[in-house]
């Protein structure tokens, strides 16, 4: 009976969500995540990771209720353009389908049901996947929000400001409209007079001025907003998490390929790292950006280039990179950091860091550079942002590494010179 009772509630879930992986009877429940036999690169059941949900097993699938299986959140999806392997992709592709995180399948817990695209490039990917899972395009941003309604009609937002062809300004930043859609949503939500949580893909916009409007019209209409990139959210191997209080004399990170595009990853990243310190975060008083052979007589420990390196994963790197990069960073406690992009060094994220007694530490923050699962953790926040209206992090961390990144790529426009960067003094 219990076999027949089950095979009856699979179809039935299947149907209205879709299939789910199940854990076998003996798995051994270890800190809420189970493991079958295998042991889970890591467990995303405890309090770094709020709002993560452990392994669905026989018990809680059969207890479950399907109204509540099947009622998930509406919310719309603004991107600039979605072909294979863009952010759009790897970002929407997970929330319209599902996604696979440390060997285990999960069901959407939020629905798609609208898309902005600014770009349909002849790749485009949007038109077939709105079509394969019943969602309407609009012409403009407000529909997508209010979806043929008066007033905002979706209980939540992703914004996907990252691809599409645009041009780059004078110091390297791709000018994607990030900061115009963004005002776009926030305009309904005002009119409207209805709050709904946001997702920022990675940094809030090109211009500082931009980005500064776009925190304080965060903080003025109390938007949950979450923010910025997949690499604090993604694997440590090996598991690296400082406690608040950690004084840290010296930090460093290491990225490749396009500084723009790629170094941001580090400074992420590096900046989760380094806000736990004693005394929390203060901010930023200078930075500024080295390329090419000067990159090695800087200031910045190369013993912690050698532990991150030690900890690369990623295969199909070499021993050398052809155009070295250093951000240098000069925090205004006195703690010094470096973000090096060593394109050709490694394909991985790494970190490392020295406290004040001595002792050191590394990690590599992990990605999957094909299948791209590490944005299953992106996908989740998300769904946690939308069902908790709770932000995962201080927005104030988004807003201190879009001025680092901005303020880095000017310097390398003024040839490598120190900015002083009294914008950038940022506590929280």
């Amino acid at each position: 009976m219990f076999r027949l009772a089950l095979a009856a509630c699979f179809v039935v879930h299947a149907l209205f969500c879709g299939p789910v992986t199940i854990a076998p009877d003996h798995a051994e429940d270890v800190g809420g995540c189970l493991l079958a036999g295998v042991k889970q690169p890591r467990c995303r059941n405890n309090p770094r990771y709020p709002g993560s949900v452990p392994m669905m097993t026989r018990r809680t699938l059969l207890l479950t209720p399907l109204a509540a299986q099947s009622a998930r959140p509406k919310v719309a999806v603004v991107m600039n353009v979605y072909f294979p392997n863009s952010h759009a992709d790897v970002f929407v592709g997970r929330l319209l389908g599902g996604y696979r995180l440390n060997h285990v399948s999960h069901r959407p817990r939020v629905q798609a049901v609208s898309f902005y695209v600014d770009q349909f490039p002849f790749n485009d990917m949007a038109r077939e996947q709105a079509e394969e899972f019943g969602v309407a395009i609009y012409p403009d941003v407000a529909g997508a929000l209010r979806r043929g309604a008066a007033k905002l009609s979706v209980d939540g937002v992703a914004i996907v400001g990252e691809h599409g062809n645009y041009p780059k300004n004078a110091r390297g930043n791709f000018t994607y409209p990030r900061f115009k859609r963004f005002e776009e949503v926030a305009r309904v939500m005002k009119d409207d007079g209805r709050i709904v949580p946001v997702f920022f893909d990675k940094y809030f916009a090109s211009e500082w001025e931009d980005a500064r409007r776009i925190y304080d019209r965060v903080r003025e209409m109390k938007i949950p907003l979450f923010s910025g990139s997949s690499l604090p959210l993604t694997w440590r191997r090996p598991e690296l998490e400082f406690a608040r209080g950690i004084e840290l004399d010296e930090v460093l990170a290491v990225s490749f390929s396009d500084l723009e595009e790629h170094a941001y990853h580090a400074v992420e990243l590096m900046q989760a790292m380094a806000e736990r310190r004693k005394g929390s975060e203060t901010g930023v008083a200078s930075i500024r950006c080295v390329e090419g052979e000067e990159v090695w007589k800087l200031d910045w420990s190369k013993d912690l280039l050698h532990q991150a390196l030690s900890r690369r994963v990623n295969p199909g790197y070499g021993k050398e990179s052809g155009n070295p990069q250093a951000i240098q960073i000069r925090y205004r406690d006195g703690l010094k950091a470096t973000v090096l992009n060593l394109d050709g060094m490694t394909r991985d994220y790494l970190f490392a860091a020295r406290e004040r007694n001595g002792r050191t530490h590394s990690s590599c923050f992990y990605i999957q550079l094909y299948n791209h699962n590490h944005w299953s953790f992106m996908v989740r926040a998300f769904e946690d942002l939308v069902l908790a209206k709770k932000t995962p992090h201080p927005i104030e961390r988004n807003l201190l590494t879009t001025g680092l990144t901005i303020f880095a790529l000017e310097s390398r426009l003024q040839g490598g010179k120190w900015l002083d960067t009294p914008q950038l003094g940022i506590s929280y």
